[in-house]
């Protein structure tokens, strides 16, 4: 191994510093890692407006601890998107905004778990992984056809002797301690991969990047980059990003691979030395590999839509465009260089710029807007037309729509039982369903048919998170509805 010189590690101890150490320093940082780990532990990617309210509810569980958190769960959101703590995109496919976790916010929360729960290294079963790894790769890299077979004949031996010392009953299982290592150590290594799917997402959105900078700097010259694409090269799928990606992918799919993992741990669970285990890492057992499977097809989605994106971008000679805009940036950069040299900053120019609230920046950070990513070179296909069903257009219609026709229900139906009802006695009865939006329904319900009383009552209900809320509102009394509100 190279040893890199001082100033390398120097460096390198810098880059980290300004990525991963910058979250570390921060101000709120026992709340950053609080929340962001809480939230993105079993998802990569969340809808903007559902974390927000995860993000909110969170806040409001600190504040009763005693964190002093003065602002709100937007605030908080921008201030960290704006840190570089996490990434906002446009989801094309869902048509709404995400959040994800930087790179580097990543190691941060995977460096702060490492100190918070350390684990030993040196231990046998580490040792074991590494010789048997070691092993495996000595056996599975010989190119000498005759000693291969010879260590597999040996390993032939092995096995027969064991079962021979089994048959005759002569076997021990495997030291309650020594297996109980050993499931620390897997459960170890298992939770360093959901980790790793940003560090991916992120080596493939710089390999997208770094191409599509060599075709809008290529020079003319033959063999470059941009032959390659009009050629039908992918070099996205054939990068060695792409390549061990798509290996991992694959293995992550096999149906034998699945099962052997479920038996695995059907069989492990019912072991005594894991009767230790914490629930929550039996869950992470459990649904280990369908985290896996959903983390890897959106980074696979990804690299699909970059590849064509990649196609797109040169087949439709979008990037003549972007090279002639870089040309034209070089000779404005060159132009001001020149005007620098004969004005310098410090120059006063005899006229007052009042501020603006914008935010000034660079114009390498815009982010252009190209609505040909929005075009697919994919053939339209037609789907035929299925039979509308009712039910499922009704839930559909629950997501965006207050469901009045359920709260009138509600309302009859405790005034049936009661004789008269406020709104607190039915959503004592019938608790909201829909959160926040029934309780905003009976209000407007409420307002029209109800009469006012006098005082305030508790109104109650079940936050989308899971949290519950209540606020004080006027008394509404309902002592009769119309009859259609009791019609199914």
């Amino acid at each position: 191994m190279v040893k890199a010189s001082v100033a390398a590690d120097a460096r390198a101890a810098e880059r980290v510093a300004r990525g991963a150490g910058r979250m570390l320093r921060a101000d709120l940082m026992a709340v950053i890692v609080a929340v962001l780990g809480r939230r993105f532990a079993e998802a990569r990617v969340i809808s903007y407006a559902e974390f927000l309210e995860q993000v909110s509810d969170d806040l409001d569980e600190l504040r009763d601890d005693g964190f002093t958190l003065p602002r709100n769960a937007q605030e908080y959101v921008g201030d960290w998107i704006a840190n570089g703590y996490l990434v906002r995109r446009g989801s094309t496919a869902a048509r709404e905004e995400t959040v994800e976790l930087a790179r580097d916010a990543a190691e941060a929360l995977r460096f702060v778990a490492a100190i918070d729960q350390p684990t030993s290294a040196v231990t046998s079963s580490r040792l074991a992984n590494v010789i048997g790894l070691l092993g495996d790769l000595a056996r599975d890299s010989d190119p000498d056809a005759s000693s291969r077979l010879e260590a597999l004949r040996a390993r032939r031996e092995e096995i027969d002797e064991e079962m021979a010392r089994i048959e005759s009953g002569d076997f021990e299982p495997l030291d309650r301690d020594l297996a109980r290592e050993r499931m620390r150590e897997i459960l170890h290594l298992a939770g360093e991969i959901p980790g790793d799917f940003a560090k991916v997402a992120d080596d493939l959105e710089a390999l997208n990047a770094s191409l599509r900078e060599q075709i809008i700097n290529n020079d003319g010259s033959r063999g470059g980059v941009l032959d390659q694409v009009f050629a039908g090269v992918d070099l996205i799928e054939g990068s060695e990003a792409g390549r061990t990606f798509n290996a991992f992918h694959e293995l992550l799919l096999d149906v034998v691979v699945a099962d052997r993992f479920d038996r695995a741990v059907d069989e492990l669970l019912g072991r005594d030395f894991t009767t230790g285990l914490a629930g929550t890492e039996i869950a992470f057992l459990r649904r280990f590999l369908s985290v896996l499977q959903r983390e890897s097809s959106q980074v696979r989605r990804s690299f699909t839509d970059f590849s064509r994106s990649l196609r797109r971008f040169v087949q439709t000679q979008e990037y003549r465009e972007h090279k002639r805009l870089a040309d034209a940036l070089a000779r404005a950069d060159g132009a001001a260089l020149q005007a620098l040299r004969r004005h310098p900053p410090s120059t006063l120019l005899g006229r007052d710029l009042d501020l603006t609230s914008m935010r000034i920046a660079s114009i390498t950070a815009w982010r252009l807007h190209n609505p040909a990513d929005q075009r697919s070179v994919e053939e339209v296909t037609t789907n035929a037309v299925v039979e509308l069903d009712l039910e499922q257009l009704r839930a559909l219609v629950r997501l965006t729509e207050i469901d009045f026709a359920e709260l009138q229900r509600d309302v009859a139906d405790t005034v049936a039982a009661r004789g008269v009802a406020t709104v607190a006695e039915v959503l004592d009865r019938h608790p909201a369903t829909q959160g926040l939006a029934s309780v905003v329904g009976l209000h407007i319900l409420a307002a029209e048919y109800g009469t006012r009383s006098v005082g305030v009552e508790e109104w109650g209900w079940v936050s989308a998170g899971g949290q519950p809320r209540t606020v004080g509102a006027p008394r509404y009394i309902f002592d009769s509805v119309p009859e259609h509100w009791s019609q199914p």
